[in-house]
């Protein structure tokens, strides 16, 4: 079989790299500090040390590792004197760097002590002391309300009594001025009803002034019943003409009686 010049056989062995510090030093570069892609295999492939006896290999490695073990202890030993000085001020205690140190050491134990206490024992107190002084300052704000409230009875008691009055008086006028006495009666109706609203929620005190209030709003009840009374009979005389009245008479005689108080039971 004849070959051309083209189809020899190339016969040269391949150039293998010598196994030093520049071959490992010009591959550090390339990574550019990302030393976990360095990958040995394919490294020594492209190197073409796997034509490499092993033996040799690895001698040549181990030789490697020496030198790199002597190279840094030879740096580290030239520069321990400068390490001895720089640290020389941190350990002696006598310098006042020291003992400033360890002054702010103790300082910061203290303090991580004192938070430790605060978040666990005195906030959860504190925590708890302002939810019992909210809720007392509610109940303040709760009773101060009530307290504006209850003041405004009186008058409300004798301003209702002035309006039933004068609806009385003018139950005897002819013609019956039906617009006036429907607009009193709805004004009588609606004091009536704020009062007793008012009233209700006092049902739980037992005490005399509180009586009197009530002892006044039956009084203001049973005073205008004989107005409302001959008004509702000259509404039921003439329906038609008295629809107005007869609306605003139908709603103030809705309202029920206050509930007897504890000691009125009793």
């Amino acid at each position: 079989m004849n070959l051309s010049d083209e189809d020899e056989l190339n016969l040269e062995l391949p150039r293998i790299t010598e196994v030093n510090r520049d071959l490992f030093s010009s591959e550090v570069e390339k990574l550019d500090s990302d030393i976990e892609t360095f990958d040995v295999s394919e490294f020594l492939i492209r190197n073409n040390c796997n034509f490499m006896p092993l033996d040799l290999l690895i001698g040549d490695l181990s030789r490697l590792s020496q030198d790199m073990v002597e190279v840094l202890l030879e740096k580290v030993t030239t520069k321990y004197n400068d390490y001895l000085e720089f640290c020389e001020p941190y350990v002696n205690e006598k310098n006042q760097n020291v003992v400033e140190l360890q002054e702010t050491m103790a300082d910061l134990k203290g303090f991580g002590k004192r938070l430790e206490q605060l978040s666990c024992r005195d906030l959860a107190r504190t925590q708890e002391v302002i939810g019992d002084t909210v809720d007392y300052l509610c109940k303040l704000d709760e009773m101060t309300r009530q307290l504006e409230n209850h003041l405004q009875i009186p008058e409300m008691i004798s301003l209702a009594g002035q309006i039933s009055k004068r609806l009385h008086a003018m139950c005897g006028t002819e013609p019956l001025e039906q617009q006036l006495c429907t607009e009193l009666t709805i004004q009588l109706g609606s004091l009536i009803q704020k009062i007793r609203s008012q009233l209700e929620e006092l049902s739980g005190l037992d005490s005399s002034y509180v009586h009197h209030l009530r002892n006044e709003y039956h009084g203001l009840l049973q005073g205008s019943q004989i107005s409302l009374k001959i008004l509702t009979d000259k509404c039921l005389e003439d329906v038609h003409n008295y629809q107005p009245l007869a609306k605003a008479l139908l709603s103030l005689l809705s309202t029920k009686p206050l509930d007897p108080s504890p000691s009125d039971s009793a």
